[in-house]
């Protein structure tokens, strides 16, 4: 325990007796301490000279009333511009259309180097230029935002409705 905290509680009347004795002994040894617990003590006494101060009697209904008006919903719809939505949309259907390209289109897709183009002659394992995993993983992230962001217009749409 803290020393300063064993203090406190010797002053309050809240050590046991084994805290006090230790206390005590430790005061009839060092000066230094026991002037410690002296000025504290004296602190304690003079702080409990001083009334309580008390809030005034509409302090609740003062908070509450504005509270309000501190929590305002902000309006969110012109934090973007449309240029950035626009970047937004354009970076996304980029990356779809990189994903399935990259995907799918790669020279290393070629089992035989033929000039025919068939099904068969491609290797869907090799025909991938990021990893498989990971080309259905940012798929999949991709359908994913496209879901949220119709999802988010359409609850909108509801949300006005009922305002």
């Amino acid at each position: 325990m803290e020393e300063n905290d064993l203090i406190w509680r010797f002053i309050d009347g809240d050590c046991d007796e084994v805290e006090t004795k230790a206390l005590l002994q430790r005061m009839e040894e060092d000066p230094d301490f026991k002037q410690a617990v002296e000025e504290r003590q004296q602190l304690d006494g003079a702080f409990g000279d001083l009334e309580l101060e008390q809030p005034s009697m509409r302090f609740t209904t003062n908070v509450m009333e504005n509270l309000p008006m501190l929590y305002q919903q902000l309006p969110t719809q012109h934090l973007l511009g449309p240029s950035w939505v626009k970047a937004f949309w354009g970076g996304l259907t980029f990356l779809m259309l990189g994903t399935i390209g990259i995907g799918f289109f790669t020279p290393e897709a070629y089992t035989e180097p033929t000039s025919n183009f068939s099904r068969e002659t491609i290797d869907i394992t090799k025909s991938l230029f990021l990893p498989y995993k990971t080309a259905i993983i940012l798929l999949s992230i991709s359908i994913t935002s496209i879901f949220l962001v119709l999802l988010d217009k359409q609850l909108s749409k509801g949300r006005k409705k009922t305002a």
